[in-house]
């Protein structure tokens, strides 16, 4: 077997197989990389394969003859500061510790070569310190080129979002004020049109109760006259009735639209109560009905002429739709349930058939029972109220055995304009 030395460089006198050195130099060509060894005494490469030819366009016999230029020469100016940091770096690296850096060269035709190092200790001096290291470079131009070309596009694409999000921010904001200036304007158009259909509903009563009444005289004198003449004045009364029926109707719904602007305040509902049994006296004593209140919830928040008039609405009806074989019975109740103060009226009336009539029930002119008449506003004027207040109002009833109607107001402050 033949024996040959290693490189002097190497400083090694041992003797190696001459067919190993050949395989280790082919496998040196082979390597798509710079093979180096680099002398941490003279800051110079002692070895490096012909690779480096063909990434940086110098040869071996080159770079060696560079010396202590070598690192200065072809190392960025950019990065020869990062390079000493490096270098010093390696002094701490243990048996078998690699270290890794990526870094610009400069080509010898002059153009920029991106490398990265991959760098291990190889030989050590008495001391200890490091003597020499043995790395391998690969060429990253193409990576850092897609890399630096990837983050351009980025960078790029993040201003025109940014720029694009400014000008939608500025759009956004021009929209909302436009918005809000819309809400305002029709806002005030409703208010207008609310207290236009008020004014013009309250103005028509005037002549319409005017014709109820000539009708009422000329029915003084239709004894004088024919029998046609009669039935055509009855015919004009009841349509004049009518009409100033819906005329109040209309300006009841007109109020419930346009509620006082005035703040919500706790309500006493006994006192309320107490009000109503006053007002409906008549009607009560009349029909022998019956009261029972319990108010585990002493007071709903709103406004007293509110409570008083849907309260008293829900109470005439009760008395309107009694059933006529039994005296009317009706119970008030109020509790707290969740974030709402309920207030139930019940009764032991007509009921109602809500799988056929529910629609009907809040509806606006609207009645689920042809007898006694009626302008069919109330329920339909309360649920707005409701509506409007951040509330609701429901139905429970069955035919024969009669109706609770449940009010949920809001026990905070939510509901307050």
């Amino acid at each position: 077997m033949a024996l040959a030395r290693l490189p002097a460089q190497f400083e090694c006198s041992a003797e190696v197989d001459l067919e190993s050195v050949a395989f280790l130099s082919q496998m040196i060509a082979l390597v798509p990389g710079i093979i180096y060894v680099f002398n941490h005494q003279t800051m110079s490469n002692e070895y490096s394969n012909r690779s480096i030819a063909e990434m940086l366009g110098y040869g071996p016999e080159e770079v060696k003859a560079m010396g202590e230029n070598l690192l200065p020469t072809i190392v960025h100016p950019d990065d020869f500061d990062r390079l000493a940091e490096h270098v010093g770096s390696l002094q701490h690296l243990t048996a078998g510790e690699q270290a890794m850096w990526e870094y610009r060269a400069i080509h010898r035709d002059g153009r920029e070569v991106w490398l990265r190092s991959i760098e291990t200790v190889f030989t050590r001096a008495a001391d200890g310190s490091v003597l020499r290291h043995i790395g391998i470079a690969f060429d990253i131009t193409a990576e850092k080129t897609a890399e630096l070309s990837l983050r351009k596009l980025n960078a790029g694409l993040e201003e025109r979002v940014r720029a694009r999000t400014q000008e939608l921010q500025v759009l956004n904001n021009e929209l909302e004020a436009r918005v809000v200036a819309r809400t305002n304007a029709l806002q005030s158009a409703s208010r207008e049109l609310e207290q236009l259909s008020y004014v013009a509903a309250h103005d028509l009563k005037v002549p319409v109760n005017n014709m109820l009444s000539l009708t009422h005289m000329l029915e003084e004198v239709a004894g004088e006259q024919s029998d046609e003449y009669a039935e055509t004045l009855a015919w004009m009364r009841d349509a004049c009735d009518q009409a100033a029926q819906k005329l109040e109707a209309l300006v009841v719904v007109a109020q419930a639209n346009a509620m006082p602007d005035a703040p919500f305040v706790e309500v006493d509902i006994a006192a309320v109560m107490d009000r109503i049994c006053v007002s409906l006296h008549y009607a009560i004593k009349e029909s022998k009905a019956t009261f029972q209140i319990e108010l585990e919830q002493k007071t709903v928040r709103f406004l007293p002429q509110e409570v008083e008039n849907i309260l008293q609405a829900l109470v005439s009806n009760a008395l309107k739709y009694a059933d006529p074989a039994r005296p009317p019975r009706i119970a008030v109740r109020c509790n707290r349930r969740g974030g709402f103060v309920v207030l139930t009226v019940s009764d032991n009336g007509l009921g109602l058939d809500l799988p056929r009539d529910r629609d009907k029930v809040f509806g606006l002119f609207q009645r689920a029972h042809v007898t006694p008449s009626g302008a069919g506003v109330a329920l339909y004027t309360i649920r707005r109220i409701m509506e409007r207040i951040g509330g609701a109002i429901d139905v429970k009833s069955r035919p024969g055995a009669g109706s609770d109607f449940c009010l949920s107001f809001p026990c905070n402050e939510e509901g307050d304009r």
